[in-house]
């Protein structure tokens, strides 16, 4: 049977970071006495300069390591640092990079890991994977462990990036496509798909694609959003892979990743490889780009800055990235012609 591990809490509330130390206290037996590592960046630390000082003040043993990239090799020296040192407990406070570089480090050095983003945009913040750099700054997945608590001040969102909380609702638009995948591989390998973690990854599609809110920085849609990416990485991890939420979207975003250097948000390109993955599967793609569209979120091949090339690219040496990763791309040839013809197509709707 598959083990999986819950978060010990998931708070998501409005001016809730203020409130860290007690809800820590309630899981954790002398919290105050507690030797911490606080990961973040320079970035954060200068956007929530006052929410930062309040922390300090309240722990008495804590220790900011700044992060300025999400690579491997970070992340494994911070484990020895951590472990070397007696850290009891890691905190990331920050977007992806911070969280990734957190939640592996305390992953290898086997300490309790709160993650606590700043901004929703993927499900990094609650899944059992890390994305760090390594050879070359290429972008490489190493399996961890899901956070042991995750605290989300919606408050604290609001002050994040646009462009971030449209890749987040990209990101959850990829379920759509990774989901048809996964079912395909089952059908055809005649495996089986775990119930729970295909209904979480539904659910955390469903959460988004039929809300009310117009408005992507209304308190409840925000909400809804992290609700959303929390749902996806826990599917992941009672699946024990990411087979709910990676699909052959997932794949052309690899592809940009590995060989192209698109530097676009991953939510972004994942998004724009569900709407082509669509096209694959012979299924309509409308409530995707509708959905899209209402909230502005633009991933449209210009807007991201991939060119046509790139795009015919990045899909042809999709499958390579993951050889073992089956999908859609596996019941049919890829031609550069079939892929002129979609790229022309998207763009025409997009």
């Amino acid at each position: 049977m598959q083990s999986f591990n819950l978060p010990m809490f998931l708070t998501i509330e409005k001016n809730i970071f203020g409130k860290l130390m007690l809800i820590l206290g309630k899981q954790f037996i002398d919290i105050d006495k507690k030797k911490i590592m606080f990961f973040t960046s320079k970035g954060a630390d200068s956007r929530f300069s006052r929410e930062l000082s309040v922390l300090q003040e309240k722990f008495c043993n804590i220790h900011t390591y700044y992060i300025t990239d999400s690579s491997y090799d970070t992340a494994v020296e911070a484990a020895k640092i951590i472990s070397i040192e007696d850290y009891d407990l890691i905190i990331g406070f920050g977007g992806g990079k911070v969280l990734d570089t957190a939640k592996y480090a305390s992953y290898v050095s086997k300490k309790k890991f709160i993650s606590i983003p700043t901004t929703l945009s993927n499900d990094g913040i609650a899944s059992p994977i890390a994305v760090l750099k390594t050879i070359n700054g290429r972008a490489k997945s190493f399996g961890c462990k899901t956070p042991d608590g995750i605290l989300i001040d919606i408050d604290i969102i609001k002050n994040a990036p646009d462009q971030l909380l449209m890749a987040g609702i990209g990101d959850t638009v990829s379920n759509y496509t990774a989901l048809y995948d996964w079912k395909l591989e089952c059908e055809y390998k005649e495996k089986y798909a775990n119930d729970f973690a295909y209904l979480l990854s539904d659910t955390a599609l469903n959460i988004l694609l039929y809300t009310r809110e117009m408005d992507f920085k209304n308190d409840n849609f925000i909400r809804q959003l992290a609700q959303s990416l929390v749902l996806s990485g826990l599917a992941m991890d009672i699946a024990g892979n990411s087979r709910p939420c990676s699909g052959s979207e997932h794949l052309f975003s690899h592809a940009l990743d590995e060989y192209y250097n698109i530097e676009a948000p991953h939510g972004m390109k994942v998004a724009l490889g569900s709407i082509t993955s669509c096209i694959f599967q012979n299924r309509s793609y409308d409530i995707i780009i509708d959905f899209l569209k209402r909230y502005k979120v633009d991933v449209s091949p210009q807007a991201l800055g991939i060119s046509k090339d790139t795009f015919i690219g990045a899909w042809m040496k999709a499958q390579s990235t993951r050889p073992d990763r089956f999908s859609i791309l596996n019941t049919f040839n890829l031609t550069e012609d079939y892929l002129d013809d979609i790229y022309y197509k998207i763009m025409g709707v997009l």
